[in-house]
């Protein structure tokens, strides 16, 4: 609980060098976007490892059916939570892997750094659109194939395809509001790698994410996207990003009615004539179904679930409470596990201001995040943890916490 409520530095490259490896990396497939470096994430960021258990908590939240779930988070904070410990260097505290961590070794050593590669991955996404114009503003995340593309099933948080896609994609989409125009939003692209190391297989990963931000267009036009490779070797976390630049970013109408008329869309295996309004409202619904379900909300869910994603969802009614949190009141839902002869209780929760909204107008839930993202940087500032009782919040109005009894 110490090291995952600790400020670290995390270092990290995203610099005119690594663009030229990236070029250079004989995977690497020339796209019709130059490369350059994602901004806000050169020379490393500063975190608390316990925001990354809850953006991979977050971002994979969709892909686990109601049987597999709890027993899949709760192993995964346990794990995770002691994966790392603090190293401390001339330029401040990092990370590195714990003696637990190192002693994971073969296949579930590779499953760690995939998924500590969507934690890190989420997280600097995050900071990257916040610094290229999202700043005070929510931002959502959408698993694509766990809520837009019916031609995926899941077992175990793994997919597999129904039919060969012959088209290689990112995995997520990220949206926000376009702060210049109310009630428009702007559709992004993320894909997360992860590896134990050397740091030339990570510059190998960024070329073949590359290519798979270039994977969806839209109106024939490639969205903004940014790809992050996290290394969790030994001795030390890292990661490179990258960023296929562009100049102009448009936006697209979302209201109550456009949003309704978006609840059937699913991707096609013709991924150059998607309808831009069509996929920026479906995924901005995916984003708040995908909120409502790490809340627990299921009336939120049924409401704004895509048809695809929809259908995926089993999920029992659970017992949902309101807590007090740094960020205001939140609502949820709460898992406990023994921990040697402790109680550790894990809590998932939306902003309970977002909450009360979340199956009224698709005007009241934007405003209701707008106004919680707004303050979230001031409530940040003020909030203080200890090693018994953690907390993290994402603009969007998500609300993760630890606490030690």
């Amino acid at each position: 609980m110490h090291v995952v409520g600790s400020e670290v530095c995390v270092s990290g490259s995203s610099d005119d060098e690594l663009v030229q490896r990236v070029q250079q990396a004989p995977n690497f497939v020339p796209t019709r976007k130059p490369l350059s470096p994602a901004t806000g994430l050169d020379g490393g960021i500063v975190l608390h490892p316990v925001e990354v258990v809850h953006a991979l908590s977050y971002a994979t939240r969709p892909r686990y059916q109601d049987d597999l779930l709890d027993m899949y988070l709760l192993w995964a904070l346990i794990r995770y939570i002691g994966l790392f410990e603090l190293a401390y260097e001339p330029h401040g505290v990092t990370l590195r892997l714990s003696d637990a961590g190192q002693r994971i070794t073969g296949n579930q050593r590779r499953i760690a750094s995939e998924e500590m590669g969507i934690g890190f991955g989420a997280l600097l996404a995050n900071q990257w659109f916040n610094r290229t114009g999202a700043v005070g503003l929510p931002i959502g995340i959408v698993d694509v194939d766990a809520a837009l593309d019916d031609r995926y099933i899941f077992a175990g948080g793994s997919r597999y395809p129904v039919r060969a896609v012959g088209q290689r994609r990112p995995d997520y989409l990220l949206v926000a509001p376009d702060p210049a125009n109310r009630g428009r939003y702007r559709v992004r692209a993320l894909e997360c790698k992860g590896t134990r190391g050397p740091t030339s297989y990570a510059v190998h990963q960024l070329a073949s994410a590359v290519e798979q931000l270039a994977g969806i267009s839209v109106a024939g036009r490639i969205p903004s996207g940014v790809a992050v490779s996290t290394i969790t070797s030994n001795e030390h976390v890292s990661y490179l990003a990258i960023d296929p630049g562009d100049e102009e970013e448009p936006s697209y109408e979302v209201d109550s009615a456009t949003i309704d008329q978006a609840e059937s869309f699913q991707l096609t295996e013709d991924l150059t004539e998607v309808p831009p309004v069509l996929l920026t409202n479906a995924s901005v619904r995916a984003s708040w179904a995908t909120l409502a379900d790490f809340s627990g909300n299921l009336a939120a869910v049924d409401r704004w679930a895509p048809s695809v994603m929809r259908r995926r969802l089993d999920r029992r009614p659970r017992q949902r409470g309101t807590f007090d949190t740094p960020y205001g009141d939140a609502r949820g839902t709460s898992i406990s596990v023994s921990v040697n002869g402790q109680t550790l209780t894990v809590r998932y929760a939306a902003a309970r201001t977002i909450d009360d909204q979340m199956t009224q107008s698709a005007e009241a839930i934007a405003d209701a995040q707008s106004e919680f993202a707004a303050h979230l940087g001031l409530a940040r500032s003020l909030a203080q943890g200890s090693d018994a009782s953690l907390y993290s919040a994402t603009p969007d109005g998500s609300i993760f916490s630890l606490a030690l009894e």
